[in-house]
């Protein structure tokens, strides 16, 4: 049978046959959005890469996509009737996001070709940190007192509006990896917080015209990851797939390690309850989400943001290992079934953990350091290129961070225990041109 021609990335191409399966197209697929091919490879679907074109990407994402595997690159120039076109001619089935600045796209992709995904209309509530908290708000739940704004001066007044609240955070609406999160208290260093990220890209590719200012929250931070499904009758099902307990380095918003928590113990069921009426007053009926929380004593759950994406820096290999699960193959079972996976048990397999690699300063990975590091007892995989004579930089949110490893262990004891030697290292040598 001949299949159509189409255009893809500027040049003609035949789609091919469609599998009994179905075509996924994984848009924006980045960071842990790489793995998607794999999996939906391994149910015997096919997979389209959907990337914006070099020019529309954060310079964090250019060059970088492998194109292996994919049954084609679609180069999405701004024109979306012409990308759903494409994804028409390839008998794209499902559309899912890779990673954060993929999210929108993905959206309207879907809504274009008919296919499940969430609502376009409300996609700011799932990408804009200060339309978030207005969203829990309308819909009665605890979220940071926020405001979004572009002027620094109805920054300032807002402050002064709040006299029990002492310290506060600036950030971007729309970026991702706690880039540009800076803390501040008092007018003066609102005002230099406000100088340094007003108008100035980042990682994501917004321009920071809209800062937003919040509370700072005080309490234990969590990471909820879920997978959501809607049935026929428009009703949204959430099932939360992970619970983490997420510990930051002191008086910084420094990732340190995150501990995957037991499903059935108090905490993660009280944040489960949270999350999904969260879920639901931001839109998210379909696809992954990746949430974060903070349990502040005497409020309790409160939202710090939520991604409808897969968690990003994730090894779904290691996961897999560890505890039969991932957030990529949780996501995969619900586009190829319709229905959430049924989680294997109610606990992990092993005492799990993620650590983040902390550089002190700029300097070039040891290549003896770099060995005994990746093979601590514990340490399952990683992500991040970590290459024996690699150049890093200083780490100053996650998305700089030399890479993430994977613990597992039976005993949480070796974990505690090779977590420590891995800030010994990081203090002794890892980083050649960082402190001895």
């Amino acid at each position: 049978m001949t299949m159509p021609s189409l255009s893809v990335n500027g040049t003609r191409a035949n789609a091919v046959a469609v599998p009994s399966g179905g075509v996924v197209a994984v848009v924006a697929p980045f960071g842990s959005g790489k793995h998607y091919r794999e999996e939906i490879l391994h149910r015997g679907w096919q997979c389209v890469a959907v990337s914006p074109a070099d020019g529309m990407l954060p310079p964090l994402y250019r060059g970088s996509l492998d194109p292996t595997g994919y049954q084609h690159v679609v180069t999405h120039d701004g024109d979306l009737e012409s990308t759903a076109h494409t994804l028409r001619a390839l008998r794209v089935t499902a559309v899912v996001a890779g990673t954060e600045i993929g999210v929108a796209l993905t959206e309207q992709l879907a809504h274009r070709l008919g296919l499940p995904g969430n609502d376009p209309r409300t996609s700011h509530l799932r990408r804009d940190k200060g339309a978030m908290a207005a969203a829990l708000a309308r819909a009665g739940l605890d979220g940071p007192r926020s405001l979004s704004t572009d002027r620094l001066q109805d920054a300032l007044s807002w402050t002064q509006s709040l006299p029990d609240v002492v310290d506060f955070v600036l950030k971007p609406a729309d970026s991702a990896g706690s880039d540009g999160v800076i803390f501040c208290s008092g007018l003066d260093e609102i005002n230099t917080a406000w100088k340094r990220l007003h108008q100035v890209p980042n990682a994501m590719g917004g321009e920071n015209g809209h800062l937003v200012l919040q509370e700072r929250l005080r309490g234990s931070q969590y990471v909820v990851n879920s997978v959501s499904v809607t049935d026929v009758r428009g009703a949204a099902r959430h099932t939360i797939t992970e619970c983490w307990a997420d510990r930051r380095t002191p008086g910084t918003h420094l990732y340190d390690r995150l501990d995957l928590l037991h499903r059935t113990r108090l905490v993660p069921r009280v944040l489960t309850d949270y999350t999904v009426r969260a879920l639901d007053a931001l839109g998210v009926g379909h696809g992954p989400a990746h949430t974060e929380v903070m349990y502040v004593p005497g409020r309790g759950p409160v939202l710090i943001e939520t991604g409808a994406r897969p968690e990003g820096t994730y090894d779904p290999h290691s996961m897999r290992e560890a505890t039969g699960s991932d957030h990529i193959r949780d996501a995969v079972h619900a586009v190829v079934t319709g229905k959430p996976r049924r989680l294997a048990a109610d606990r992990p397999r092993a005492t799990v953990a993620k650590i983040s690699l902390i550089a002190p300063c700029d300097g070039v990975l040891d290549p003896v350091f770099v060995d005994r590091l990746l093979n601590l007892p514990t340490v399952h995989g990683h992500v991040g290129s970590l290459v024996p004579g690699g150049r890093v930089k200083r780490t100053v949110d996650l998305l700089t961070s030399p890479g993430r490893l994977t613990l597992a262990a039976e005993n949480p004891r070796e974990i505690d225990h090779d977590h420590a030697l891995i800030r010994t290292m990081e203090n002794s040598g890892l980083y050649l041109g960082g402190p001895r």
